[in-house]
């Protein structure tokens, strides 16, 4: 459904749609682990809020944009998984 709003939105030239879309996609693929295929989905958005002026949108994906750029750090919860985890970091 998605899908068919975002190209529907394509089609009319309907920016506020298309921006939507673009949003909703970063969303989607934030949940769905792909980081940075989320990070291109929400800079177009951004782009397109831009230049429709709403700040509150721009501010929303530049938020998601920043959160996916931080890296991200494991969560130890023993001495034994931290010293597994450098290891396994080294050997990368």
């Amino acid at each position: 459904m998605l899908l068919h709003l975002g190209f529907a939105a394509i089609q009319t030239n309907n920016k506020t749609g298309q921006a939507v879309a673009w949003f909703n996609l970063g969303l989607t693929l934030e949940n769905v682990d792909r980081q940075s295929d989320a990070i291109g989905a929400y800079r177009n958005g951004c782009e397109l809020y831009q230049v429709m002026g709403l700040d509150a949108m721009v501010q929303d994906c530049n938020n998601a944009i920043e959160r996916l750029s931080q890296p991200q750090v494991p969560v130890m919860t023993s001495s034994r998984e931290f010293w597994c985890w450098v290891r396994s970091w080294f050997r990368r």
